[in-house]
């Protein structure tokens, strides 16, 4: 490991060859350098704590030693990469962009032929590689059935499918299976999207890469919110669903009215609202209403 960084920075580190290793430790300084391509005040405590953990020495002594290696400077109260640093956190980033899209496109052909788990353990490999265990653009940690609920995308019948040919709800289901798999919304370019999906999904207030975006949004929240229903349905302690949402400028009266408003779970209007007229589609979601022990009804011995 490069001579243990040089006996743990003891003479001069080869920036590149941290680039381009495989130890952790190693392109995790970079990762951290990287950081600072713009100007930001170091990490609060509780990160640095993380940091502490994948980095070989503190991560104080860790700025302290790229400053004395020329590849970070002190703004004010802040920090930044010099410009004999920027080529590693180009290079790196280089790497970062690689290592994104094979495993955006081992995910794809995984989803591709409906293998839902070995496509979430493509991510889960993915972000293990990562210093912190997980990539910047990426969701939240999923649930232990995050790769069934994606798997029901692929089933779906639905009237929001209504009026499309079946392969244009076959490439839609696999962009929204995508999106729901990594917990993340992306926009495609409109080179991606095929000439006849285009042309069926085509909205007359919205370009082509909106339109398909919304209409992939609306898939990845309808499984959320099923899933929501039938996880609360059949318990105890939630009796009730909270209907939640944006609220803006493309909110319709229809969502609208609903919003922040409590129902009990048998009774609670289906999600998505059929009478949304938003360009955007229905944007509403079920939140469970946790209860307090006092509204939990005891059970009789």
């Amino acid at each position: 490991m490069m001579q243990f960084l040089k006996n743990l920075f003891g003479g001069q580190v080869d920036g590149m060859a941290l680039v381009q290793s495989q130890e952790l430790k190693e392109y995790a300084q970079i990762e951290l350098l990287a950081y600072f391509a713009e100007p930001h005040a170091p990490h609060d405590a509780t990160a640095q704590r993380a940091w502490n953990r994948v980095l070989p020495k503190p991560y104080p002594e860790m700025l302290a030693r790229f400053q004395k290696l020329g590849w970070l400077t002190a703004v004010g109260d802040r920090r930044q990469v010099t410009a004999q640093g920027r080529p590693l956190v180009e290079a790196y980033r280089r790497r970062t962009e690689e290592a994104k899209r094979a495993a955006r496109q081992g995910v794809h052909d995984a989803l591709a032929q409906m293998m839902t788990s070995e496509a979430l353990t493509i991510r889960r490999q993915y972000e293990n590689r990562t210093p912190l265990g997980k990539a910047d653009w990426t969701g939240p940690e999923p649930p232990m059935n995050h790769s069934a609920v994606t798997r029901r995308i692929f089933f779906l019948e639905h009237w929001l499918f209504d009026g499309l040919s079946p392969e244009t709800v076959k490439w839609l289901k696999l962009y929204a299976a995508e999106e729901h798999l990594w917990g993340a919304f992306w926009r495609l370019d409109a080179a991606q999207i095929p000439p006849q999906v285009a042309q069926e999904l085509a909205h007359p207030e919205l370009d082509i890469v909106e339109a398909v975006y919304w209409r992939a949004h609306a898939i990845v929240l309808l499984v959320d919110n099923q899933e929501t229903w039938q996880r609360v349905k059949g318990g105890d302690h939630v009796r009730r669903l909270e209907i939640v949402g944006v609220d803006d400028e493309h909110t319709c009266e229809h969502c609208r009215q609903h919003l922040g408003k409590q129902y009990l779970v048998a009774r609670v209007p289906e999600l998505p609202h059929r009478g949304c007229t938003s360009l955007y589609g229905c944007r509403c979601r079920y939140e469970p209403v946790l209860e307090t022990l006092e509204e939990i009804p005891l059970m009789a011995n």
